[in-house]
């Protein structure tokens, strides 16, 4: 076991040290919803419009293919039949990305949320949710400059945010979900 995770530290540190490796700022718009599945029914919350604030670190393997881990700070969330809450989410995105022109990228890959902050009304609701959300995210994104680009990117969560889904709905297979699709525009410092 030791000597695989030496391999995978050499071979990391090899292709880290000969990789080219650009950051930057990332800032735009979420639209979230939440899906709630419960009792054979789904049914999709309304949009919330919020920030979307980060950064990003590019590792450029080949040509070709990236990997470009970030930094987030997402407001997700929704409203139904009037009530409306807030999540705000510190999410760490590590992408692979493929290069399909020079200035014309398809990425996906993992999503790691902590969930900072839920409110409804006013009130805390971080408890009704759980502390973590992990999701999977598609996209794509164009070059405009050498240091400016445009993104999208859709994600859904992979299991149910819910702290107590399956005995809010009384039914073991509900579930809550965050899903959005995020548009940013990017700023390369190096």
């Amino acid at each position: 076991m030791k000597k695989i995770i030496l391999l995978l530290v050499v071979i990391f540190t090899a292709t880290t040290s000969m990789a080219q490796i650009s950051a930057g700022l990332k800032v735009g718009t979420s639209f979230a919803s939440v899906e709630v599945a419960a009792m054979g029914m789904k049914a999709s919350t309304s949009n919330r419009t919020a920030l979307a604030l980060g950064g990003f670190v590019n590792f450029s393997v080949s040509e070709k293919f990236k990997i470009q881990p970030e930094l987030l700070y997402q407001g997700m969330g929704g409203s139904v039949g009037g009530e409306s809450f807030k999540s705000e989410y510190i999410n760490i995105p590590v992408l692979a990305q493929y290069a399909v022109t020079q200035n014309f990228k398809i990425e996906a890959g993992p999503q790691f949320g902590i969930l900072a902050s839920s409110k409804s009304a006013g009130e805390d609701i971080k408890d009704a949710f759980k502390t973590s959300d992990f999701q999977l995210l598609f996209g794509a994104s164009i070059n405009v400059t050498d240091a400016i680009g445009i993104g999208a990117r859709y994600g859904t969560s992979m299991s149910s945010i819910a702290a107590n889904a399956d005995q809010a709905f009384d039914d073991v297979n509900a579930s809550i979900k965050n899903k959005a699709f995020t548009v940013m525009l990017t700023y390369k410092i190096f």
